[in-house]
């Protein structure tokens, strides 16, 4: 196993100020974007929800591009208004409890990257993100957001993995906001 710096986290440290919270829509993202959250709050840091939106794709068949196919705004404009919700509720936790927050999106059809390039530019501290824990073969062919954005970032990744509970309360959020878990 490899082993790396480690960093002592304290309240009074200028170095963490804030903390990029990305999230891709899943229960367990929120799950674990709620924890962070909570995080947050215990350490005295800004939160910054995030979301990396897939850039659009012409669609190409042997006919030609299909007529019923949104044009490249209305699909920015429909997935902005989808991200809009799970980040609103990420962001409505956080006022809850008096955290300060912002949202961003950003089109990249690499998640971890833009995760990476979103906290450099918010001058983020730390990048705290939810996971689904697995390991062995399933990682390597289902790859991982996390396992890229840990081997792509320069500052403290903390990746958890949200319990059953905390998943089911995450849907259960989602589903009185009218968001399809």
């Amino acid at each position: 196993m490899a082993t790396g710096n480690v960093v002592t986290l304290q309240r009074s440290s200028p170095k963490f100020e804030s903390i990029l919270v990305p999230t891709d829509g899943s229960a367990l993202s929120i799950a674990g974007a709620l924890k962070a959250v909570e995080f947050a709050k215990r350490m005295g840091l800004r939160v910054v929800a995030f979301h990396s939106i897939p850039v659009y794709q012409y669609p190409v068949y042997v006919g030609g591009i299909p007529f019923e196919y949104p044009s490249e705004a209305d699909y920015e404009t429909q997935c902005r208004a989808i991200v809009d919700r799970y980040l609103g509720l990420v962001a409505n936790a956080a006022d809850a409890l008096g955290v300060t927050v912002s949202t961003r999106i950003e089109f990249n059809s690499s998640p971890a990257q833009a995760i990476v390039e979103a906290a450099k530019r918010e001058n983020c501290s730390m990048i705290f993100m939810g996971s689904h824990g697995r390991g062995g073969l399933s990682s390597v062919f289902l790859g991982s957001v996390a396992l890229k954005t840990l081997t792509l970032a320069h500052i403290p990744v903390m990746v958890d993995r949200p319990t059953p509970e905390e998943i089911a309360h995450a849907e259960q959020l989602m589903s009185q906001s009218a968001i399809e878990p």
